[in-house]
């Protein structure tokens, strides 16, 4: 056993125990002494430096009987080797009091002084063995600042006996570090002793225990040949046994794992990895076969809601009795797969002809559409699905589900809760749309749209008295693209929102440059889409425009249309009349198409109503649109609302609109809408030629 070998900390440990418990005694032995020494030589010197000096001692006494306070109270707040710095440190310090005791001697000439504190300084040194070899930093600490500052004293002194005791004093204490070094390396000796020993004797009470135990076995199987033949007979088939329940328990997991691995945790249907595969399989069967097989996507519509209003717990709910739905009408050979939130897939093999897909599909919105119990609560959902056919959509799984993933939403494009069939104009149509919507974030950012605008007429007096604009996209590949290109694109990705404030913050910056180069136009009108009312800053962010571009609020005119007002009755109104209040005019687009509740109208903070071009283009020929625009009119002046008509083509319907008492009108008629360069000529042009 090496002894110079580094502390384990084991060791350390049993050092820095053994150095506190020996501390307390040692602390009150150090407090008494230097009371009764103060007390012994008051009337030998000076009085203040001995209560200095004894206030230093019994301080730092003070500092370590603490830290022994901490040590007692939180061991394991710190490491054996912080607490053992600490008490070094201390100890340092009360050993450095003691030191400065020995200068003492010098202020006095009485021989008497200067043995009481050589004895009781060698007393001090001597005691520091016992206690503190257990630790050398903290002997060494102790012991040498005090023999230090002593020899010094004496050398100072230079007397011949004070010489004689300075060698002494290096003499005692060369013999106290080699008696402490001993001593501590004894402590070593005996922890690392007590820790091997200990060691050995578990491990010997091990070994005997388990020799007994062995002897004891043999004794017993040599007590008859037969029985021991007999229990190793037992054992093995034991052992037999538990290999067979080990091989058992690992093929169920292993079975376990493959499920997890292709299986939906939530509804336990089939994942994409393992449709994927089946996908395969049955294309190859029906390629074999010249047979067809249907793919068919599902997705819950409106699903989000459900998981925003009542909770993901509740949409999971859900997706499980979906599930369970699906399963009860499918036959045991069709697939259904989870792709992953709403979105589910149903692998139909060995179809004779559509007639089979089509009762399906049917069977499944009639099944998805029945109320959902949960948790007390009735739960209504619809379904839109997407079919593709093998062979005629395709001859590869991934081109079977892209294709019906397309159908799918060409049905929520046509209103949802319904099926459709792939054709294969669905594709170049989704193309277009995920094209369109990446670089329509960048046409916004690099100014590649442009604003147009179309006159708004007074049928009164004729003149040109507001503006409507509408945006176009300047597209460097496509060409100017119309708003029904790529509206619907930036309603469906979210882009309408940045895209619906970039087409607000130009036309009233344009609003104020020809109010102030003063082309007659009293208001401008500018479309509001649904999500912009929905966000709850729409008051804050148009405050802000008209403040940056320096647009009065009576000059702009907001359009939102009649459908969208009554499918968000509580928030539209607050919305709309935070913005009447800032004076802002508001006008209803599409009047007539959204079966407007007539109590309701009237509380709508609205000026003016705007009749859907649907009714305005058959005037002429229709003599129900004639009555509904007739009713809309008087309508209006019963809410003394203004009336504007859309979509006038032709002067018949200007006059028959004028005669019905509307005041003004939009259209072809006049112009359309035409880039800002061209609509300033028109204006001024129009304007006084009516009043030339």
């Amino acid at each position: 056993m090496r002894y110079n070998a580094p502390l384990t900390e084991h060791a350390l440990s049993q050092q820095v125990q053994l150095l506190y418990a020996n501390a307390l005694p040692a602390n009150l032995t150090v407090a008494t002494i230097s009371i009764l020494l103060s007390i012994s030589l008051w009337d030998k010197l000076d009085h203040q430096l001995l209560i200095t000096w004894n206030s230093a001692i019994l301080f730092f006494v003070g500092l370590r009987t603490y830290l022994l306070v901490r040590h007692a109270q939180t061991p394991k707040s710190h490491s054996p080797a912080t607490w053992g710095r600490r008490y070094v440190f201390q100890t340092l310090l009360v050993g450095i009091a003691w030191g400065s005791l020995a200068p003492l001697m010098l202020t006095s000439d009485d021989p008497f002084v200067h043995f009481v504190i050589f004895l009781v300084i060698f007393g001090t040194i001597s005691v520091a063995v016992p206690v503190l070899a257990a630790r050398l930093p903290a002997f060494f600490a102790y012991v040498l600042p005090q023999s230090l500052i002593l020899v010094m004293v004496l050398l100072i002194q230079s007397t011949h006996w004070s010489l004689l005791l300075s060698v002494a004093t290096l003499i005692y204490t060369a013999l106290l570090a080699a008696t402490g070094r001993n001593m501590s390396r004894q402590i070593r000796r005996s922890i690392e002793l007590e820790t091997h020993n200990q060691s050995l004797i578990d491990h010997l009470s091990s070994e005997v225990t388990r020799r007994k135990a062995a002897q004891e076995a043999l004794e017993q199987h040599q007590s008859q040949l037969e029985d021991q033949v007999g229990l190793r007979t037992r054992e093995l088939t034991w052992t037999n046994e538990n290999l067979e329940k080990q091989i058992s328990i690992r093929k169920q997991v292993e079975k376990s794992l493959k499920h997890l691995a292709h299986h939906d945790t939530l509804t336990n249907l089939p994942n994409r990895l393992l449709l994927d595969a089946r996908m395969e399989h049955a294309i190859k069967h029906a390629r074999r076969n010249q047979g067809q097989l249907a793919v068919l996507f599902l997705d819950l519509d409106h699903f989000k809601h459900i998981n925003d209003s009542l909770g993901h717990a509740t949409g999971d709910l859900v997706l499980q009795q979906v599930t369970r739905r699906l399963l009860s009408i499918t036959r045991e050979d069709d697939t259904i797969a989870r792709l992953g939130g709403d979105e589910f897939v149903l692998l139909m093999e060995e179809i004779k002809d559509t007639t089979d897909v089509i009762c399906l599909a049917q069977k499944i919105l009639d099944k998805i559409n029945e109320r959902f119990e949960i948790n007390g609560q009735s739960i209504f959902i619809g379904c839109s699905i997407g079919i593709s056919l093998y062979p005629q959509d395709g001859d590869r799984g991934e081109t079977l589900l892209r294709n019906a993933d397309a159908a799918m939403y060409r049905t929520k494009d046509e209103g949802r809760n319904s099926y459709n069939f792939y054709a294969e104009e669905m594709t170049a149509s989704a193309y277009d749309r995920i094209t369109l919507v990446g670089s329509l974030g960048r046409a916004i950012e690099k100014d590649e749209l442009a604003v147009y605008y179309q006159p708004q007429k007074s049928l009164t007096n004729g003149r040109y008295v507001g503006l409507e604009a509408l945006v176009r996209w300047n597209h460097p590949e496509l060409g100017i693209l119309p708003p029904a290109r790529f509206l619907p694109v930036a309603e469906a990705s979210g882009l309408i929102v940045p895209l619906g404030n970039w087409v607000l913050r130009n036309a009233c910056r344009q609003m104020v440059t020809w109010q102030r180069n003063g082309l007659p136009i009293d208001t401008i009108s500018v479309n509001l889409a649904g999500k912009q009312i929905r966000r709850d800053d729409l008051v804050v962010n148009i405050a802000r425009i008209l403040e940056e571009t320096g647009c009065r609020p009576e000059w702009l005119e907001l359009e939102v249309t009649e459908g969208f007002i009554m499918s968000e009755t509580h928030a539209s109104i607050d919305a709309l009349r935070g913005l009447r209040d800032m004076g802002i005019q508001l006008a209803i687009d599409d009047f007539g198409t959204g079966y407007s509740s007539l109590s309701y109208l009237k509380k709508l903070p609205i000026n003016r109503l705007k009749i859907d071009r649907s009714f305005v283009r058959d005037l002429a020929e229709d003599n129900d649109d004639a009555a509904i625009v007739k009713a809309i009119i008087s309508l209006g002046k019963s809410l003394q609302l203004a009336i504007i008509a859309e979509g006038v083509e032709t002067v018949f319907q200007e006059n028959f609109l004028r005669e019905l008492g509307c005041e003004m009108g939009q259209g072809y008629l006049y112009s359309p809408p035409i880039p800002t360069g061209q609509i300033e000529s028109l204006v001024n042009r129009h304007n006084k030629r009516k009043f030339a």
